[in-house]
């Protein structure tokens, strides 16, 4: 049967997505191209979907808390979607990567397969998800910290005095929960898991470059699956982590933490990451905190304080003007 030239001639031109498709030969377009400037919209959807999943993140952790201790639930969330990666992997016969890109994907597992998801669940335990979010704004402007450290990446310096305004306007609310300059243990746990998963997203989205977004976070969790199942066996063989019998809620939340949160949300983020830069995108996550208060009151009936919706009317204005000052160099 004779192909289609048609079709042949849509994908060459880029019209035909592919999500796991590296990256590295589309930077080359010329900048202000239309092609540059298709690159950069797919970057902003596929990111913002990306963002869209982990906004139900801190939620679904406090549904699987209902049934199911922080313990099992991180380690369920590496081991699960472990599993699941290195499945596609074998199917796909992905090529190994590098032993530099392999060291690099290995380290960016750690922050985001198990800090991450180990410090925020034990900090669910005692903080609502809507102030976990609040905190978690942070993570754009270290997102794209790591991201210029990595890259050399140059962001005009009205970029910086931005995020570090928005980074502000976090820390003025943290310490007026905490009524002064000592932060509560589960607030530093949160800081802490922001740094590492921010790290993870920055080495991530430099790794999609090369090998793209899906392969990055397939490898990523495939290289953690054994670590994660072990820890998981262990743990569930000296600790049950099952709280009491879990109910239909404790499961979906589970469920979501593994396919969605740990899985396919990485690989729509780190493939926007790889289109549209690790510091540009990375700002799409400032909304992240807005959808994650939102979800919280819907999902789990909290009530959101007047202040914390102050801080996120000021990290939307923030977002809007770094898309402004990275737009303008």
């Amino acid at each position: 049967m004779e192909a289609n030239p048609r079709w042949f001639s849509l994908k060459s031109r880029g019209l035909i997505p592919t999500l796991h498709r590296p990256c590295s030969l589309e930077a080359k377009a010329i900048p202000g191209s239309s092609k540059d400037q298709r690159r950069e919209l797919e970057g902003w959807i596929f990111t913002s979907i990306g963002v869209l999943c982990f906004s139900f993140s801190f939620v679904t952790a406090r549904l699987a808390l209902g049934g199911f201790d922080p313990g099992l639930i991180a380690l369920a969330r590496a081991a699960g979607a472990g599993i699941i990666a290195t499945g596609c992997v074998l199917i796909g016969k992905y090529p190994l990567p590098t032993g530099k890109q392999i060291a690099r994907i290995c380290l960016a597992a750690v922050g985001i397969v198990f800090v991450f998801p180990i410090l925020t669940t034990i900090a669910l335990r005692t903080v609502p998800a809507s102030h976990a979010a609040t905190i978690g704004a942070i993570l754009p402007i270290l997102t794209a910290l790591f991201g210029v450290i990595r890259k050399r990446e140059r962001p005009p310096l009205q970029f910086w005095l931005i995020a570090a305004g928005a980074t502000s306007v976090v820390a003025w609310f943290l310490l007026g929960r905490s009524h002064g300059w000592q932060l509560d243990r589960a607030d530093l746990l949160i800081v802490i898991a922001c740094i590492g998963c921010a790290y993870g997203y920055a080495e991530g989205g430099l790794i999609s470059q090369e090998i793209g977004g899906w392969r990055a976070i397939c490898w990523a969790l495939a290289f953690s699956m054994p670590l994660g199942a072990g820890l998981l066996i262990g743990y569930a063989t000296l600790k049950a982590g099952i709280i009491h019998a879990p109910g239909g809620s404790a499961w979906f939340g589970l469920l979501y933490q593994v396919l969605v949160s740990q899985f396919l949300g990485f690989a729509f983020y780190y493939r926007g990451l790889a289109l549209g830069g690790v510091a540009k995108m990375s700002q799409i996550q400032q909304l992240q905190a807005v959808l994650a208060v939102l979800a919280a009151s819907l999902v789990l009936g909290e009530q959101i304080e007047t202040r914390l919706w102050i801080v996120l009317g000021l990290l939307l204005v923030a977002v809007a003007a770094a898309r402004w000052s990275l737009s303008e160099r």
